[in-house]
């Protein structure tokens, strides 16, 4: 039997899948081959920044790191732009980070991340600061939300 006519093109096919994130006042967008895997209540803790180092300081004046354990190693946390506080339960999203030592960084989520996926149309041009991320200057908006698209992390000088 033919098929019926129809009067409106299908919708275009969808080639890219995305991560979405919000990270405090962050709202990012991770191609899905940069997620190593999200981590649902996690725990995040302070370490010693430098473990090797010796100083003259207190241990109040002792610099930290917020860390999650994952598989043996200490990655490091972000909440934002900021380093995340210490947290018994939080969903992390576990990105590849190859210029980082480890080779991960963990994002600190508001609520659970989004897996969608889009056509090369949905993206629009929009320049939003979203340091210390690396955005190519492309956004996706779900649910009234500007996603910057995130191409790496902005090594520390």
């Amino acid at each position: 039997m033919p098929q019926p006519f129809r009067a409106i093109a299908p919708p275009p096919i969808a080639t890219e899948k995305l991560l979405l994130l919000q990270s405090q006042n962050l709202a990012l967008a991770f191609s899905v081959d940069q997620v190593q895997e999200v981590l649902l209540k996690a725990s995040v803790t302070k370490v010693p920044a430098y473990e090797n180092s010796v100083t003259e300081k207190s241990a109040s004046e002792k610099p930290e790191r917020s860390v999650t354990n994952y598989r043996g190693d200490l990655i490091p946390v972000v909440f934002g732009t900021k380093a995340c506080p210490p947290m018994p339960e939080v969903t992390l999203g576990l990105i590849k980070a190859p210029d980082i030592k480890g080779g991960f960084v963990a994002i600190a989520c508001l609520n659970l991340p989004n897996l969608v996926a889009i056509s090369p149309q949905d993206w629009q041009n929009l320049e939003i600061d979203t340091s210390p991320w690396q955005s190519d200057g492309r956004v996706y908006n779900f649910n009234s939300t500007n996603y910057s698209h995130i191409i790496g992390i902005v090594k520390r000088s």
